[in-house]
This record gives structure tokens, sequence and C-alpha cells, in this order.
């Protein structure tokens, strides 16, 4: 049996801080096979790591103490005022505390940019680590989210300048980074996310009655998840780990699509992964399964 790609979500969001410098360091010494990271835009144009459009209350301290209200969002500061949030530790007592107890905190970590981050990835020795950047985009809500057009192109110049092109995979949620990043590089690797079945259903339809994060598919015509990626163009479906079932690795394969499934967090779940067949697995790095 061929073991599936193990990837760090979020730079090992369960062991270190999330989209971090500090966790991307420590994932080269785990045995992982590459970091995920989720990425966005300041107003000066850097690609930053970052999960929420804007600093939380519950993650963010800002000159030595926790903010109060969310950031303004981070597409509309430069780099530098990005860079006075520590982004090390979850507030005492929080949900995102409780959520990964074990989770190592830290002082003075900042928000780091792609390339940045890298730079850590070529330290490494042995194979070249791969990393999956998923973009933040929102349909829903462009207000607060980036362009999907401009974040498209300034993590493809990114990846470029890096030459890590052949060593990177686009992951979205917004289908519409997907087909954007597949016209101006129809080689780089990409998966379509899809939303966990129970949360699917409280996606309010655009105008057409299409999902708003599905670029103008309608699922409805396609019959499944799974065959409205294959109709996109997609070559990978990324679910939520507890929609992976037997049956629908068997359709995937039918559809000859690759299965990449995300938050895992427990060794079982990762060793079932491993069992059904899967392409990679993005594990939260509470623990690597093996």
């Amino acid at each position: 049996m061929t073991r599936p790609l193990l990837i760090a979500g979020a730079t090992g969001y369960g062991a270190w801080p999330a989209n971090s410098l500090e966790g991307a360091m420590r994932c080269l010494a785990a045995p992982v096979d590459g970091i995920e990271i989720d990425v966005q835009m300041t107003s000066d144009g850097h690609v930053i790591a970052h999960h929420d459009y804007r600093a939380s209350p519950d993650q963010a301290r800002l000159d030595g103490a926790w903010i109060e209200e969310p950031g303004p969002p981070l597409k509309t500061l430069t780099l530098a005022q990005v860079r006075r949030y520590d982004v090390g530790r979850s507030r005492p007592g929080s949900d995102a505390a409780k959520r990964y107890p074990g989770r190592e905190e830290m002082d003075a970590v900042r928000v780091p940019t792609l390339p940045d981050l890298l730079a850590v990835l070529a330290t490494a020795e042995g194979p070249r680590r791969l990393i999956y950047v998923e973009i933040k985009t929102d349909p829903t809500d462009p207000e607060v989210a980036p362009a999907p057009d401009i974040v498209v192109d300034a993590v493809l110049r990114d990846l470029a300048a890096a030459d890590w092109l052949d060593h990177a995979k686009i992951i979205a949620f917004d289908w519409q980074v997907l087909r954007l990043t597949r016209e101006r590089r129809p080689k780089l690797m990409t998966a379509h996310l899809t939303i966990p079945a129970p949360l699917a259903q409280r996606v309010k339809p655009d105008a057409s009655g299409r999902s708003p994060w599905w670029d103008g598919v309608d699922g409805r015509e396609h019959g499944s998840d799974l065959a409205a990626v294959k109709a996109h163009g997609g070559m990978e479906w990324s679910p939520y780990y507890t929609d992976v079932t037997p049956e629908r690795i068997a359709e995937a394969r039918a559809l000859g699509l690759l299965v990449g499934p995300w938050g895992l967090s427990r060794g079982d779940d990762i060793r079932r992964m491993r069992e059904l067949g899967v392409y990679s697995s993005t594990v939260s790095g509470a623990d690597w399964g093996l």
C-alpha cells in the first residue's frame, strides 16, 4: 500500500502557532512531506500567511496587549502594520486555547510572507518539501477578502521567483481561484476544497440558484460535488475527512480524481485515510499517525 503524502496543515496548527515561520521550521524535523498555509494580501502587495481576514481577539496581541475587537481587514493594512500583531498565543480561556490544549505557545510570532516560508523550506535537507497554498477569498464577502485575480497573480509570482511551482499546489474553497490558476499556469497542481456536508447546507445560493463558491458550476446538474469538481476541470477533490467513504473514493476513481482530505488530527483517522487509498492527508500535527 502506498503511503499518502502527509502535509502539515497551517504549519502544524495543532502543535505550533498556525501559519508561522516557527511552525514551518519545526515541520522540517517532523515526518511530513510538506506544509499547507492559508494566504491573503496586504495593501502593499505582499502575500501573507494568515487564516482569518482580520486579526482575532482570541489570537492576536498588539503592543503586548490582547486586542478587544477584530482588527481591520488585513488587505487594508501594510505588511509593517500586519507585523505589529503577535499571533503566537491563544487568549487564555478562549475557545481557541481549549481546542488545542497541547499546542506550544510562543511570543513574538509575526505573520510571515509566502517568500519567508519558501526560504525556510529551502533549508530542508533531502527532497524538496511541498507547499499547499490555500488562497483565501470569499465570493460572499468581497469587502474583507482579497480580490481573486490579484491574490492569484501575487502567489504565482512568489512561487515562480523561488522556483517552487513544481513543488506547489493551489487549493481553495472559492473555485474561481482554481480556474484563474489553471488559466495562468495550466500545469500547476490544484485541489478543489469542499465544505463539510453538515455545513454545506448553510451555503446561501446566489441569484442563479448556484453555490457562490463553485464558480458557476451547478451541482444539481452533475449529481454530486465530485462530479461538479470534474466538470469544473478539477484534478483533485479535497474534502473534510469525515466526508471520505469507500463509496466516495470509488466515485472519485471512476472520475479520475485524486482525493486529498483535510482536518485530520488523530492517528486512527490518518491510518483510515491511508487504508482507503487517499493521495494525501492534511494533518494538524497533533498526531502524525505513523
